[in-house]
């Protein structure tokens, strides 16, 4: 059937680019070039299977994680544990990803077992069967996709739209630069949720409604965020079965299948840290009071529709539904917006690094059919020749600026206003520079780098004590709160703290704690050790220099105090902050 329609033409022509791009990889592996099977939020949700199978159970350490990115990631930093009240660590990332990765792991470790490499599941052979795995749920995303669209619309507009959204958007550098995180398999997963629950609506064959629930529940147990697209089926099976006991019995399938689907997490939760629920171990929060949904949407940082404008023409595809098909445009313009306002209030709502905003791609499935809708909305001769423009302008765009992502040009986290148009439209650019990128906040030394004319550094002194104060023993000293947005024109700022104290016992720790924090948790600290190994009953000065993080909301303040929790008097005489700001014209 592939082989007969255009769009099943396309979609092998697409994988056939995926094949290649995978062997490339896979020969790298093979030749020793590369060895992180996956690291930072990939190696989160990779972790338990490993553990399991090597260490026998799923009461992971620092030490463990610690050891494998040592030996296998050129050491890069494994914090995905943190400790919990009863001494064990528990990982802040859910199972789902390990559910589908488990196959590829089974066939791995036989290879490894019978080749003689190390069965520890991040040795060549696992390194292979993951990168293998990712390219299988690509294969399986696009043939869904297919499958999905053609419920919808003719072969030739499918195969357009698979085309216009592999060419025009972020899927190329998310499946390529990002496998190893969620983004691929949950387009994969959304499509085939997706296609059987409206295949349920033409055949109404229970199999296909149990499928559909089964693949949404798996999703949620990859990222509970996904119970959100749960209001689709809602209404769409609402207008099949209205308020009875028949729709009850249909839509409650789901939920149910995404509490199966969490029971593995569960037990883990409560047996390694003794809750059986819990809601989040992330620092960062999601804060429905506070969303940062024009950043999220068209910010020069990572602004969706700004590296991604193709669906901007969603406005089209909504205002075509709403008078073809209400019930499709309530139940796809809940479920957009729905997923568009939680993503948007996640505090850290640009996502780490990515090419535009990567969980997008999560819903794709869905928005596509709506490009689908915006495309069937032409009548005219102009309206397809305006927007046939829009779309060539908008696969032109994003092949320039995936190959600036490749050629670190266009940065993974730190793009601002002033760099997005110093290399817009190229792909060489001798002489290239980073002065113009948001500042490096784990680079102290970003204020003596080259200066530009876009942006002046400001000094400012934003606080000092008013006279001496004393910490006693075993007492906490508060010694400022400041509000950082009426202090400050911006958290592009770097502080530096000096302080002449003197210490009772240098035996003793007190450490000068400086916390960015809002009013639902503490994001950021910044502390020095002033009394252990300090002279005894001697005044000395001493400084600290840190970077302000990313503040989350306007009323975030920093707190500063001593946690002088130990038998020693510490006297502080002297103590200010100056802010350097970098202000951009």
């Amino acid at each position: 059937m592939l082989f007969k329609e255009v769009s099943g033409k396309i979609v092998i022509l697409i994988m056939f680019f995926f094949a290649l791009l995978a062997f490339e990889e896979i020969r790298i592996v093979a030749n020793d070039e590369e060895t992180c099977i996956c690291s930072y939020d990939g190696f989160g949700y990779y972790m338990y299977i490993p553990h399991l199978f090597s260490e026998g159970n799923l009461n992971m350490t620092p030490k463990w994680a610690q050891g494998i990115q040592d030996t296998y990631c050129d050491s890069i930093t494994a914090y995905q544990l943190v400790q919990r009240p009863n001494g064990n660590y528990q990982n802040v990332y859910h199972m789902g990803m390990a559910y589908l990765q488990l196959p590829a792991y089974f066939v791995s470790d036989l290879v490894a077992r019978s080749t003689g490499f190390p069965t520890n599941g991040f040795s060549k052979p696992y390194h292979i069967g993951y990168i293998l795995n990712a390219f299988l749920f690509i294969f399986l995303g696009l043939l869904y996709l297919r499958k999905l669209l053609r419920l919808f619309f003719t072969d030739k507009l499918s195969a357009l739209l698979i085309l216009i959204s592999f060419a025009g958007t972020n899927i190329y550098i998310t499946y390529t630069q990002q496998f190893d995180l969620p983004h691929l398999y949950l387009f994969a997963l959304n499509a085939i949720f997706l296609y059987f629950l409206f295949k349920f609506t033409t055949s109404q064959t229970r199999k296909h409604l149990l499928l559909s629930a089964l693949f949404f529940g798996l999703t949620v147990s990859i990222r509970p965020t996904q119970a959100l697209l749960g209001i689709i089926p809602f209404i769409v099976l609402f207008k099949g079965f209205r308020n009875t006991k028949i729709f009850w019995s249909k839509i409650l399938i789901y939920p149910l299948f995404s509490i199966l689907w969490n029971i593995p997490q569960m037990l883990y939760w409560y047996f390694i840290g003794g809750n059986l629920i819990v809601f989040n171990l992330h620092v960062e929060e999601i804060i429905l009071t506070d969303p940062n949904l024009i950043d999220f949407l068209f910010s020069y940082r990572k602004g969706w529709l700004l590296y991604t404008p193709l669906f901007l023409l969603l406005i089209v595809g909504f205002f075509h539904l709403f008078s073809k098909n209400r019930n499709l445009f309530w139940a796809f313009g809940i479920g957009a917006f729905l997923y568009i306002y939680i993503m948007s209030s996640w505090e850290c709502w640009w996502y780490a690094s990515s090419f535009g905003s990567r969980v997008m791609v999560d819903i794709y499935p869905l928005l596509i059919i709506i490009l689908g809708f915006a495309i069937l909305a032409l009548k005219s001769l102009w309206s397809k020749t305006a927007v046939g423009l829009f779309i060539v302008g908008c696969i032109l765009l994003n092949y320039v600026q995936s190959l600036q992502f490749e050629r670190a040009y266009l940065h993974s986290s730190r793009m601002s206003k002033e760099h997005y148009w110093y290399i817009f439209g190229q792909t060489s650019i001798p002489d290239y520079t980073e002065v113009n990128l948001l500042i490096d906040r784990n680079d102290l030394t970003w204020p003596k780098h080259g200066r530009s004319e876009n942006y002046s550094l400001t000094p400012k002194e934003i606080f000092a004590i008013e006279g001496s104060m004393q910490a006693k023993p075993g007492e906490d000293l508060t010694i400022g709160r400041l509000n950082l947005y009426e202090l400050l024109e911006t958290d592009e700022t770097q502080f530096s703290v000096q302080i002449r104290l003197k210490t009772s016992d240098p035996s003793q720790s007190s450490i000068l704690r400086l916390e960015t924090v809002s009013i639902y948790n503490c994001y950021s600290w910044d502390n020095m050790e002033v009394s252990l190994g300090s002279p005894k009953d001697e005044f000395i000065e001493m400084n600290l220099t840190f970077n302000l993080p990313d503040i989350r909301h306007n009323e975030d303040q920093m707190q500063i105090y001593l946690d002088n929790d130990n038998n020693v008097t510490v006297d502080i005489e002297e103590m200010t902050i100056t802010a350097l700001s970098l202000i951009r014209k």
